[in-house]
């Protein structure tokens, strides 16, 4: 086929490079918000947080009191059935908590914190968190319950959103793909039909001409697939570069380990296998119609 002097086709190098840059930073960030989530699943699965109001009067905090509540609290839990451990977080871990959102120049002394308990469960066990409410509020009315789950289930279903975006974004990408193809295969063959007749007078079948076009899109959507993915590749490590300097936010979780590069790696593949099938069945499809 006398494909060096057509040059109809040499717009799909470009469109390939898009549609998989594009398809890349979508994949890539939705692998990074699922390793996101499945972290912090992970990390707060099989834990509570108790939380102890200061109590005051007359105008102050009385520790005293306080502590003394912290103290029935922690009793409280030990006996629970179904908990591992329950620790009143420290001086040094309240700071680290702290420390994204007030810097490092703040003084907790001056700051009317609660004592917040950091309750761990036995594995699979079955605790009764209504129970275990009740009695909290009943014998500590300053003391209350977080089980974590209402703020998991709305990451879960952010995340899920997010997901259902970023999938029909690819499904987009994918069709906007397969119509090019299509199209400059199209336009290709009307180009070169005298020469596709000639080729069938010869003798030459349907499938030796398809694959001569199957073989030339896939090394123009090679070029323009690699293109397109070492785009993508600088954007991610300026995000991870990014990510790794905040500490103690939803970002800072959102990883991308070797599992990840490997997915992410078969874009480009997956973008050159759909341009080269489409084209190889567009070119099918159509000599069937010329004959």
């Amino acid at each position: 086929m006398p494909f060096a002097t057509d040059t109809s086709a040499w717009f799909l190098p470009w469109m390939v490079m898009l549609m998989v840059f594009f398809a890349g930073l979508t994949t890539a960030g939705t692998l990074s918000l699922n390793s996101m989530l499945s972290r912090w699943s992970r990390s707060i699965s099989g834990s509570l947080t108790v939380q102890v109001i200061p109590i005051e009067e007359d105008g102050r905090i009385n520790k005293k009191k306080t502590q003394q509540e912290t103290q029935n609290v922690l009793d409280i839990l030990r006996k629970t059935a179904g908990v591992a451990s329950a620790e009143v977080l420290t001086d040094s871990q309240m700071k680290a908590l702290l420390k994204p959102w007030l810097g490092e120049s703040f003084l907790l002394e001056d700051l009317p914190m609660p004592h917040l308990i950091d309750v761990q469960l036995i594995p699979e066990a079955e605790v009764d968190l209504e129970m275990l409410r009740a009695l909290l509020g009943r014998e500590t009315p300053n003391a209350s319950l977080d089980v974590h789950k209402l703020w998991l289930g709305k990451l879960i279903k952010l995340v899920r959103t997010l997901d259902f975006l970023a999938s029909s974004l690819l499904s987009l990408v994918i069709a906007t793909t397969s119509v090019i193809v299509i199209y400059v295969t199209c336009s290709s063959l009307a180009v070169h039909k005298p020469v596709i007749e000639l080729l069938h007078q010869t003798g030459a079948h349907d499938a030796y001409i398809s694959k001569q076009y199957a073989q030339r899109t896939a090394l123009l959507a090679g070029i323009g697939a690699l293109a397109g993915f070492s785009g993508v590749l600088p954007v991610i490590f300026m995000l991870s570069s990014v990510a790794r300097e905040v500490q103690g936010g939803l970002l800072s979780e959102a990883k991308f380990d070797i599992a990840s590069w490997g997915l992410l790696s078969l874009v480009p593949v997956l973008a050159v296998v759909l341009s080269t099938l489409t084209a190889y069945w567009t070119v099918q499809r159509t000599l069937r119609r010329m004959l």
